[in-house]
Formats: C-alpha cells, structure tokens, sequence
C-alpha cells in the first residue's frame, strides 16, 4: 500500500475503506461550515465534474457514520505493518475530514474541545494509507506507519499493558506489544538476539542456541519441515498442530 492512484474506494461498499491519491493532498483544503467539516477543491483550475463527485461521496461519508449525541465516534489507530492496536482516541466530521485530507491521522480533543494531529508536538506523526469503518459505523480505525513511538510515555503503542500480567503481579513491560502470534514470536527472538551482545551467564536457550548457530538452525528447519508433512498422513492433529508450531517458531 505504497501509493494510491486513485480514488475509487470512496463508493464505500459494504466493507467500507477510503484509498487516498498519493501527491494530491495539497489540492484539498478543510473549511467550516456550520460546524460541520468537508472537503472543497481548491485547484487552480475549474472544479471538474469528477471532484465535485469525490466532494460529494467524501460528504455522503460522514453523513453516513453514527456519530454519538455529542458528534464523536471511537478512533482507533492501527500499524498498517504490524498490525499493532498504537492508540485510542475519538473522532468527530471534522477530524476525520482532516485525515482524509491530509493523511495524517487526527482526534478531537474532548478536553480542549479542539481537533488535534497525533504528532503536532513530538512530530511522531501516523501517516495514514487507509481508514475503515465498522459494521454499525460507530468507531473508526485508521490504518497507517507511525513515525515513531505513539504512546506519550515513549512506548511504541498505548496497548503494552496486559492485564493477566498484572493479575499475575508482573511488572508492566513497556516494550510488551499486543501483536499478532508470528509478530510476538518475531519480538520474542528479538529480544534473544539482542541479548547476544550481553555477558552470558549458565547454558543458552535453545532460542539461542539456533541464532548462534547457522548450520543447527537451518538441519532444525529441514528437520521440522520434513517432519510436517509426514505428520499430514502418519500421526494424529495433535502431533500434527505441534509440529506445525515449532516448524513456525
């Protein structure tokens, strides 16, 4: 999702998610109007039938979520890489106009009554490629790269507390993520590598053992590959799950 050429997706089908023109962004300017935010095309030249459309689906758009009493729906911003949930905070017509607009992922402040760009002030901006809406089109996820951590105390998403660790009293782990099984697994063999580099103390993990080791790492693929696909006609799911997840690991 490098670029977008056009802007098609705007027809909002029943999956509904908005493509962007990469390179035009600066053709469009977000005014008031009543309180209400929306796209006018300030091009140079003539308005063309085809913006005044794109105007006119962008406006269909906001008419169309459920907004709360107060105009706001949750905004949820999501790495369109990882998958990582980065952060939570809500949307008004005006805040997600300005996104479409300016591709940068944007709130509405309820304390300062005010709209606000993730970024503004530590420049960690999320630039985003894609937006989505619910089924009921009450909440919003915006997906995009963030520029560098999202969270304000410095971490790389707001979600790195997990709640059986804290029922377990383990200490919040600010780098934890709430990522999906092969990123975790990604992490975790991160971390064990990055741990390398550390005074070594008693016998190395077996996580370990396979990074330090090329020809062990590559005779244990071979082996557990091998080993999948006897499982496929030979032995019973359970065996055949495990394998699988250490052939993944």
């Amino acid at each position: 999702m490098a670029a977008f050429h056009c802007i098609q997706a705007l027809g909002f089908p029943s999956r509904t998610h908005v493509f962007f023109p990469i390179g035009d962004q600066n053709r469009y300017n977000i005014i008031n109007k009543k309180q209400r935010g929306f796209l006018v095309f300030a091009s140079a030249d003539k308005k063309s039938d085809k913006e005044l459309y794109l105007k006119s689906k962008v406006e269909t758009l906001l008419d169309s979520v459920k907004w709360d009493d107060k105009g706001l729906a949750v905004g949820i911003a999501q790495n369109i890489d990882t998958g990582a949930v980065l952060m939570q905070g809500f949307v008004n017509s005006d805040a997600l106009a300005t996104t479409i607009s300016s591709q940068k992922a944007t709130f509405y402040s309820r304390s300062r009554s005010a709209l606000w760009t993730k970024g503004e002030t530590s420049k960690n901006f999320i630039k985003v490629h894609d937006i989505y809406l619910d089924c009921d089109r009450d909440s919003i996820i915006y997906l995009g790269k963030p520029d560098g951590p999202t969270c304000h105390t410095g971490s790389e998403t707001c979600y790195y507390t997990s709640v059986p660790d804290l029922l377990e009293n383990k200490q919040v782990d600010g780098n934890k993520l709430a990522l999906t099984t092969l990123y975790s697994l990604e992490t975790i063999i991160s971390q064990r590598k990055a741990e390398l580099a550390l005074p070594q103390t008693g016998k190395p993990s077996w996580t370990k053992r396979l990074l330090l080791d090329h020809d062990l790492l590559c005779s244990k693929i071979r082996y557990l590959a091998l080993f999948e696909l006897i499982c496929k006609s030979s032995y019973p799911p359970s065996l055949e799950k495990a394998s699988y997840r250490s052939l993944n690991y």
